[in-house]
């Protein structure tokens, strides 16, 4: 048996325990029932860019692209709506039209930036966890089950000296810290995992794809309309190059293969514009191994069987969708609070399958090798 950590349930554990033990999967497992909501743009925009840099398509011209592009935009708004139930709050179409401008002015600017071919995009991954006092034997809960951490990258790219990084598109206000960009804990740790997961591969770092969504429309009209003219490059490194490119998985085993990288460069290397931000960051092997080593540490205490839960009371709580019930445990109404829990919150839904999802992989395909076999036995 195998139980399962996500960066989500990793992050509201140290965010504030009582929240996490109503919404984690292993806990209460509860969250709010159906609510009027505006779509996200982030997941909007993060499916379209599922396709813009699906690597199938990489060389294709982009007057065949983008309207497919358009085409898994509306499909993702339609999917949001779906979930929203029957009631469309205000600003659904304006949220909706920004989104999109956003994106038609994304693939304006990015041929211009591109220094990378996609390899794969939305791609899950698990990775077993080891003793951290060890490094070496497979880590397990009291109850004997192994730990694993598992994630999805939104793209794995790699640039024209062979290296491998891992993209992470955000939809932001304003422009993030580059000190939060750097301590960035679930970008360094899928870093880690995906090492573990693709044996052989190593990641160079991060790549920080920012798009600052206006608070109001519309977006700059330059440049916004999706070219017509079908022979329009699309930048970055073509699939036929004989080194980079977005070439499949299956095509790079680089089980032998390093990178060319050049001597001298910078740890952090920005490509800006005025709606789009995009920071390279290298991750050298002590801070990914730093990574591994402190997620297995956070692992084995979120899952033991004394772990305390408590409340972490802060500015965010009015954002928590559990702030009504931990206000009423918090003044001791545990009646009330559980007569909350039962009227306005269900269990959560097992994930659901997404049928030929692009750039899903499974253990059988798209590999280098198959997970390690740890020696490590449950207690």
């Amino acid at each position: 048996m195998v139980a399962l950590l996500s960066h989500e349930e990793r992050a509201a554990f140290k965010r504030c325990r009582r929240a996490w033990d109503l919404g984690a999967s292993g806990r209460r497992n509860l969250m709010p029932r159906a609510t009027v909501e505006l779509p996200d743009p982030d997941r909007l925009i993060r499916d379209a860019m599922a396709v813009y840099y699906f690597p199938g398509m990489w060389d294709w011209s982009r007057g065949v692209v983008l309207p497919l592009v358009d085409q898994a935009f509306d499909k993702s708004l339609a999917k949001q709506a779906a979930h929203r139930g029957p009631e469309i709050p205000t600003g659904v179409d304006s949220v909706a039209s920004l989104a999109k401008q956003l994106l038609h002015a994304y693939t304006q600017w990015a041929p211009e930036v591109d220094r990378f071919g996609p390899v794969l995009v939305e791609v899950d991954y698990q990775a077993d966890l080891t003793d951290p006092d060890t490094g070496e034997n497979g880590l397990f809960t009291p109850g004997g089950h192994h730990l694993r951490y598992q994630g999805r990258i939104d793209l794995l790219a790699v640039d024209e000296h062979d290296a491998y990084w891992i993209v992470r598109h955000h939809v932001v206000k304003e422009w993030t810290p580059l000190d939060a960009l750097e301590r960035d804990e679930e970008a360094v740790a899928a870093c880690w995992a995906w090492e573990q997961f693709y044996i052989g591969m190593e990641i160079a770092g991060t790549i920080h794809n920012e798009m600052r969504m206006p608070s109001r429309g519309p977006v700059d009209p330059r440049g916004m309309d999706p070219p017509t003219g079908a022979a329009r490059a699309r930048g970055g490194v073509a699939q036929h190059v004989g080194s980079g490119g977005g070439r499949s998985i299956p095509q790079h085993r680089r089980l032998y293969a390093r990178a060319s990288e050049p001597v001298d460069f910078e740890r952090v290397e920005h490509d800006t514009g005025p709606l789009f931000r995009r920071t390279w960051i290298r991750r050298p092997r002590p801070e990914v191994a730093q990574a591994g080593r402190q997620l297995a540490t956070e692992a084995r205490e979120i899952f033991a069987t004394d772990v305390a839960v408590y409340p972490s009371p802060s500015e965010a709580c009015h954002r928590c969708p559990f702030s009504a019930p931990c206000v009423a445990l918090y003044e001791g109404r545990d009646t009330e609070a559980n007569a909350i829990l039962a009227s306005s919150y269900e269990p959560r839904p097992a994930p659901e399958l997404e049928e030929g999802r692009l750039g899903g992989v499974t253990w059988s395909t798209g590999r280098g090798a198959a997970p390690p076999r740890f020696s490590g036995r449950a207690p």
